[in-house]
């Protein structure tokens, strides 16, 4: 056998164990059942913060319909909720919530300003009570809500942290304009898992868990 067969053959035998180890490292293990289990509480709760979400646009709008602001902004978008385990960290959810904007009834009546030749004050542009200011309680308190009273188990250890982090979804923003007034919300919730396992186990009552939750509002 000639040297330049031998060498056809080694580089071919080294061509196939290296293909072979290459399809050996791609095996994807199957998830085992806490892996499963945990996948399904987490998607659990991801329904269940976009549920509250909504619900806390539909106290907006019961809120509004008392004062002068009614018919004065607009929600556009969806509820959105995504979930993931993050080591030695805990859970995280991104939660998008329904944007707001001045609808049609509030810009007629700034151009109806404009055109009798009214001068437009700070205050007069903007109704007695502010929607927005309301639109992030009511989400802040419906997430908290969701969080404080979803009766799955997450496996969040006493150590690692239960986390949302919520902001207004984002439909086109050279539309924006430079009005405070229109700035995104976002809203960021924390709670360490030592709390959130007593209040399942009601070693923590409901308020004093709520006041445990680390709350930051932009």
């Amino acid at each position: 056998m000639t040297m330049v067969v031998r060498a056809v053959i080694a580089c071919a035998a080294l061509s196939v164990a290296a293909s072979a180890a290459a399809q050996k490292a791609t095996v994807v293990q199957p998830p085992t059942g806490s892996q499963v289990q945990a996948r399904q509480q987490i998607s659990a709760l991801e329904a269940a913060l976009e549920s509250a979400v909504r619900s806390g646009a539909q106290m907006l709008d019961q809120r509004l319909q008392s004062s002068s602001a009614a018919n004065m902004v607009m929600l556009a978008g969806m509820a959105r909720a995504r979930g993931f385990r993050l080591d030695d960290y805990g859970v995280v959810f991104d939660v998008e919530f329904p944007s707001m904007r001045r609808s049609m009834v509030w810009s007629m009546q700034e151009l109806e300003r404009a055109s009798t030749g009214k001068a437009v004050r700070a205050a007069d542009r903007s109704p007695a009570v502010d929607p927005r200011e309301i639109y992030q309680t009511e989400i802040t308190n419906a997430l908290v809500n969701a969080i404080l009273d979803y009766p799955g188990v997450l496996g969040v250890a006493a150590d690692e942290w239960l986390t949302v982090a919520a902001r207004e979804s984002v439909i086109d923003r050279r539309l924006v304009g430079t009005d405070p007034g229109d700035t995104s919300i976002t809203v960021v919730l924390r709670i360490n898992g030592s709390d959130l396992n007593a209040v399942r186990e009601r070693r923590l009552s409901r308020e004093e868990a709520r006041a445990r939750v680390d709350v930051k509002q932009y």
